[in-house]
């Protein structure tokens, strides 16, 4: 449908989600809004859709139906283009909705019994045999047995995701006994509630005689792992469902049991990392009532709570090293897991200093992520519950004073900064002072006292050295020395810092940090006048943040890309990246952070790249990215211009026509025998960005496999060979 919308169709998964005060933070996430400004989310998403026109599919609405229908109403008066789907098991109710029935899949007249060649003209039995075929390599319908299998499918009313679980079955019993298991066991139901649709109550039948026929191992699993939100893996599922009943060495087993019976799925990753397992929602909150009833929840969601507990705080203690990428993409995997293992801290009360623990290590998930709002929300819950003064209090308490001060809100940064200095007084912890003052030192920067900003900040650096306290965002403090001082106007100074601060943080194989270090490294060497000196640090800069999807820090190293380029005179290639910062900065919500004079800078600078080339080219320069997400924009504008080219100078040779310089990079990297994945990964873009140029590939040089493309590289790697 992505033609037919000018701004896309977009994703919002809420099967998982509990809380309906996260709905909005869970539509803006896809969308790709980060949550800097200090205004409520929900402004900032409707006023980046007010003149949007897209398609928005908010998938499983009916556990949040109120919450639902009062936020689509909302959003369609502030966004007059935009398209809402709704899927639920019960309608909105709101003005303008349409009603589609979701029907079953076809099946043929009750008085006909096809042929085997005719099996694909309905929907129903062609489920059953591509399942069935699946699961039992060599099954096919024969004349003999397709009359059974219209009676079975029939009889699951041509429900799929009864008709899948039943064709697992077909792997030890014919389709016969199949039909008189379920016969058997959906007698009981002819006196069922008389309120219950009729085909709720035979998919509900289903999944009783699939639960029936595990074992009571297999039951045990089913169960306990409907505690976890979306996806996890085997080390998650290990630590939480084993005991009682189920030895820790069996879970692999009993796991593999249920995704053959289809009862887990599986997702697909690349090469070298973990499988991740889930459940639909049907099963999952049929998981939910088993466990209920068990007497066991609480129990496995507290393993569940501590397991992911020790996820945040092994991030935190990793974040300031080389697997920073993994990290993001981990926790951006877990975020569902990590929000309901603090909302059990929430619910339970008993154990609040342990969500504090978690939402304070996911400072490594809020800041570099762009998380800001949905963190504060979190230790705003749970702060006022745990007044003693603890190591986990103060920790979240410097969080959340770091990012009010990036949100513009500098009265409730330093208040949390001095309560985080109080507690640290009250506990004699010399690291949790260091932070203290450092974000008195934000907090002072985003009020505009960069004197104090600056004092505070040094005294900082200076502690955590003295303790040899090396994290990202302690070293952070080094480049926010140098952010002040570049604004200051102590510019040699500035650049010392920013330097400082990438060498460390390259040293322990960094990113996130270095990132930053070069944002600020860029900024003060165009100010201080080296405009072209500035551009490779910034173009550094921005290849580590897309990998990091780090879209606030991105906005700030494109924006003094775009300063540079003008002032270098290379006002072409600077328009489209002014058009790029029209795409970054409202799903921000606070451009450069608010600070007003580089506000007006940026007002200046790209008025003189208009005058430079004239309005018309200007503005058919800036409108190229329309329409694209940040991240497309950048591969558009930058192509090959954010991460040099590595590898021999016949690249540039014409027989690598027609391919781009950056359609080449993927090319290589397929000829390697990557996955798109494993390509993102490699050259720090997006996947989609990945199979888009696989698709350009592929139509350019007139091949229909990766393989094909893997002969063409090496037929023109053989031609450049000396000799």
């Amino acid at each position: 449908m992505r033609r037919a919308f000018r701004d896309g169709v977009w994703l919002v998964e809420l099967a998982a989600l509990e809380d309906p005060d996260l709905l909005v933070q869970a539509a803006a996430t896809p969308l790709g809004i980060r949550d800097w400004s200090s205004r409520p989310t929900q402004d900032v998403l409707l006023d980046y859709l007010a003149d949007k026109h897209l398609l928005l599919v908010l998938d499983n609405c009916e556990h949040l139906i109120g919450a639902c229908a009062d936020f689509v109403q909302t959003l369609l008066v502030a966004a007059p283009e935009l398209q809402v789907l709704a899927t639920s098991r019960e309608s909105l109710r709101i003005p303008g909705e349409q009603l589609l029935s979701v029907q079953s899949l076809s099946l043929p007249d009750p008085d006909r019994t096809p042929r085997p060649d005719e099996i694909e003209r309905y929907e129903a039995i062609d489920l059953l045999h591509q399942r069935a075929a699946a699961a039992a390599p060599g099954f096919s319908l024969t004349p003999e047995t397709v009359s059974s299998a219209v009676r079975l499918c029939r009889r699951l009313d041509g429900i799929p995701l009864a008709i899948e679980l039943a064709a697992v079955r077909l792997r030890r019993m014919s389709i016969d006994q199949l039909l008189a298991g379920l016969e058997d066991h959906f007698s009981p139901l002819t006196g069922g509630s008389s309120t219950a649709l009729p085909r709720h109550r035979t998919l509900r039948g289903t999944i009783d005689w699939s639960f029936d026929l595990c074992s009571p191992e297999e039951r045990r699993l089913w169960a306990r792992a409907s505690v976890f939100a979306g996806e996890f893996d085997l080390d998650a599922a290990e630590s939480v469902c084993s005991g009682d009943g189920i030895a820790r060495d069996d879970v692999v087993v009993l796991v593999a049991n249920l995704v053959e019976k289809s009862i887990l799925s599986r997702s697909d990753l690349p090469h070298g990392q973990r499988a991740r397992y889930h459940m639909l929602d049907t099963i999952r909150r049929y998981g939910q009532e088993k466990l209920r009833a068990s007497g066991k929840e609480r129990q496995v969601r507290q393993r569940h709570c501590d397991w992911y507990q020790r996820l945040a705080e092994q991030a935190a203690a990793e974040w300031f090293g080389p697997n920073q990428t993994q990290w993001v993409t981990r926790l951006r995997s877990e975020h569902t897991n990590l929000r309901a293992a603090i909302e059990f801290c929430l619910t339970e009360r008993t154990d609040i200093q342990a969500g504090l623990r978690i939402a304070g290590a996911l400072w490594c998930y809020w800041m570099p992520c762009g998380v800001l709002a949905e963190g504060r929300q979190w230790i705003d819950r749970l702060l006022p519950l745990a007044p003693e003064p603890t190591t986990a209090r103060g920790t979240a308490l410097w969080v959340y004073s770091w990012a009010a001060s990036h949100q513009g809100e500098p009265a409730a940064s330093a208040a949390s900064a001095e309560q985080c200095r109080r507690v640290a007084e009250q506990l004699g912890d010399s690291q949790m002072a260091a932070y203290g003052l450092q974000v008195a030192g934000l907090s002072a920067m985003s009020s505009g006292d960069l004197a104090a900003a600056r004092s505070y900040c040094s005294e900082a650096w200076r502690r955590h050295r003295d303790l040899d306290h090396l994290a990202s965002p302690a070293v952070m403090a080094l480049m926010q020395q140098g952010f002040v001082a570049a604004l200051q106007g102590d510019l040699d100074q500035a650049v010392d810092y920013a330097e400082d601060c990438v060498r460390i943080a390259r040293e322990h194989g960094e990113h996130w940090t270095r990132s930053w270090g070069l944002v600020v490294l860029g900024l003060a060497l165009w100010l201080r006048g080296d405009h072209q000196q500035a551009i490779p640090s910034l173009r550094e800069s921005i290849a580590t943040k897309r990998g990091l999807h780090d879209l606030f820090g991105l906005g700030m190293a494109v924006e003094f890309l775009a300063w540079s380029l003008t002032c270098t005179g290379r006002h072409k290639d600077a328009a489209p990246l002014f058009g790029t910062l029209a795409r970054i900065w409202p799903l921000v919500g606070v451009p450069l952070m608010g600070i007003q004079p580089l506000a007006e800078l940026h007002n200046e600078i790209e008025a003189k790249a208009r005058t430079a080339l004239g309005a018309a080219v200007f503005d058919t320069a800036f409108n190229k990215v329309a329409g694209m997400d940040p991240y497309q924009a950048l591969d558009q504008v930058l192509d090959d211009k954010a991460t040099p080219p590595k590898g021999p100078s016949q690249r540039d040779d014409p027989q690598w026509s027609p391919l781009t310089r950056r359609e080449q990079d993927v090319a290589q990297l397929i000829a390697e025998g990557l996955s798109n994945r494993d390509i993102a990964a490699r050259l720090l873009i997006k996947q989609r960005t990945v199979e888009s140029h696989a698709e350009h590939i592929l139509a350019k040089l007139g091949v229909d496999s990766r393989t094909q493309v893997a002969v063409w590289v090496v037929e023109r790697r053989a031609a450049h060979q000396p000799g």
